[in-house]
């Protein structure tokens, strides 16, 4: 007799990549739900679930990966260029917005603040580079850094590997911080290069009513001040001590001893361009008070005339070129005035 057939159990059931995605909600809503703006995080886990050895997994990640990033670069305008890890967790990209983001899990100190540095510079260069005819500097400056990020993110899956010795892996991360410190220094002389010109502009824009304000200070002298000093000479002094510093403005540029902070932004680099010679004509003013205060406290004559106005003038360059000049004369003034206070008078005299 033949024998009974045996039910044979039905075959596994084949799940789609979509299907596989909905096993991982977040990454799966992110995807989908028009309402939800994906961080580059999740991003980053879709590259990670797609390079499983799991098939599930795998199938989740080439369905979830593409769909995120999509979504992921139109928040950013596109994507000009991303890296990302095949053993570490970690991940860059470099948004056309110029935007640098980036994902690194590391126990390396190094590549944890070399991989700040990084989007650190990137954001120095968006609020440096703002203005749109500034849009190559600004790619520039972010080409650089995204290269000095995919360095570091090199680095940090070369010492996941376990067929790498220790000695590599150290040499993997100083070779990363060394080029970190050198885009570091590339795009700070892009920042300050710029920053020198902005601040330059405040400095002409606000030599202006500086050159006013000296001839207003002028006039108000020789009305109501004329019996108690000279309107020429302290016009003369301030005047020229805003010239000094819009002088020292340019001597320092030239050198490239000008250091402006590249931090804030370009309106406050020039507002702040703008006071240097209102500062130059305010050091000029004392300069010529503190001249005169010099001279009465040693009882020396001051000479009049165009004598008197090229030595004051040529004092209030001095303290608009150098804030070192006129805090020297300030501190040499209160030593005379203590000098001539503390000596006796006739009456006291035996």
């Amino acid at each position: 007799m033949a024998p009974e057939p045996v039910q044979l159990a039905p075959a596994a059931v084949e799940l789609t990549a979509q299907e596989c995605a909905e096993k991982f909600p977040e990454l799966y809503e992110a995807a989908t739900s028009e309402s939800v703006r994906p961080p580059f995080k999740q991003v980053v886990q879709a590259w990670q679930l797609a390079k499983s050895k799991d098939r599930q997994e795998a199938l989740a990640g080439d369905w979830l990966f593409p769909r995120l990033r999509e979504k992921f670069g139109r928040e950013h305008q596109g994507i000009e260029k991303d890296y990302y890890c095949e053993r570490a967790v970690c991940g860059g990209l470099l948004a056309t917005d110029r935007t640098l983001h980036s994902i690194l899990n590391t126990d390396r100190p190094a590549l944890a603040q070399a991989e700040i540095a990084c989007k650190v510079m990137a954001r120095e260069a968006a609020m440096g580079f703002a203005d749109l005819r500034l849009k190559p500097q600004l790619e520039e400056a972010t080409d650089h850094a995204y290269s000095a990020l995919t360095r570091v993110l090199g680095a940090a899956d070369k010492i996941a590997r376990d067929d790498v010795g220790d000695q590599d892996k150290d040499l993997a991360i100083a070779s990363a911080a060394a080029e970190v410190k050198t885009v570091q220094q590339r795009i700070d002389v892009l920042l300050q290069r710029q920053a020198r010109i902005e601040y330059f502009q405040g400095v002409l824009s606000g030599a202006v009513p500086a050159l006013a304000l000296a001839a207003g200070i002028g006039v108000v002298a020789a009305h109501l001040w004329a019996n108690a000093l000279s309107p020429s000479s302290l016009t003369g002094s301030i005047t020229m001590a805003a010239l000094g510093a819009v002088i020292s403005v340019i001597q320092r540029m030239s050198t490239g001893s000008l250091v402006v902070d590249q931090t804030v932004s370009a309106s406050q680099r020039r507002m702040l361009g703008g006071l240097r010679p209102a500062v130059g004509a305010v050091f000029g003013a004392v300069a010529y008070f503190t001249l005169l205060t010099g001279s009465l406290a040693t009882g020396a004559t001051t000479s009049t005339g165009q004598q008197s106005f090229a030595f004051f003038a040529l004092a209030g360059f001095a303290a608009g070129f150098s804030e070192r000049f006129a805090t020297d004369m300030l501190e040499r003034s209160g030593q005379l005035l203590g000098t001539n206070s503390s000596r006796p008078t006739p009456k006291d005299q035996p």
